[in-house]
């Protein structure tokens, strides 16, 4: 548990002096839609601050509004025009194949030899992931992890400790991917100052 808390990332353009890039993801989607049209936003940072946010411009707008929890929870943090419609000339807003090659660009651009991945409850982030290359891992380039760690699980080991709160922007995915960060990091901290329980 020790290694995968300690942050080894070496920065890109730098001599490689680390093995590991540390990457956090969430995604926002139609819980019940699997294709590329349930993915509604994903966003990814890293240890250096490195970000990747994008909304997708082919996400189901109805479905989305049709469900309360979305409509009241993640709607809002959605690039909107005046109206309250998804600006689809928003900067943010990107067809589903652009989100694809930005992604696999996000995760390239490392001089660390493996990245490891990182999200909360993140059964459906890494479908999401993975669903960008229709789940096809022949396809989907090596760089992109083929597995994660569950921030909720690294603190469950670490014996449940009162994690940092997060004071503002749930289901924005940027926003909940740097808390990602900032759990890890913490738990980190802690294992670093003899926390952890032992077998932890």
């Amino acid at each position: 548990m020790d290694e995968l808390l300690t942050d080894r990332h070496t920065p890109t353009g730098t001599a490689p002096t680390s093995t590991i890039r540390h990457v956090y993801i969430d995604t926002e989607f139609l819980r019940h839609n699997l294709t590329s049209r349930g993915l509604v936003s994903l966003a990814l940072t890293d240890d250096d601050g490195t970000d990747y946010y994008a909304v997708n411009r082919g996400m189901d707008t109805t479905a989305v509004h049709a469900d309360p929890w979305m409509r009241e929870n993640v709607w809002p943090y959605l690039p909107l025009n005046p109206r309250g419609v998804l600006d689809l000339h928003g900067t943010e807003v990107r067809p589903y194949p652009t989100i694809r090659d930005e992604v696999s660009a996000y995760f390239a651009d490392t001089t660390a030899a493996t990245t490891y991945l990182y999200a909360n409850h993140g059964a459906q982030d890494i479908v999401r992931l993975h669903g960008l290359w229709d789940h096809d891992w022949a396809v989907m380039p090596t760089m992109i992890p083929r597995w994660f760690y569950d921030t909720k699980g690294l603190a469950a080991a670490a014996g449940n400790p009162e994690l940092p709160a997060m004071e503002h922007g749930a289901h924005h995915p940027l926003e909940d991917a740097r808390h990602n960060r900032t759990v890890r990091l913490f738990l980190a901290a802690r294992s670093a100052a003899g926390s952890t329980p032992e077998g932890g």
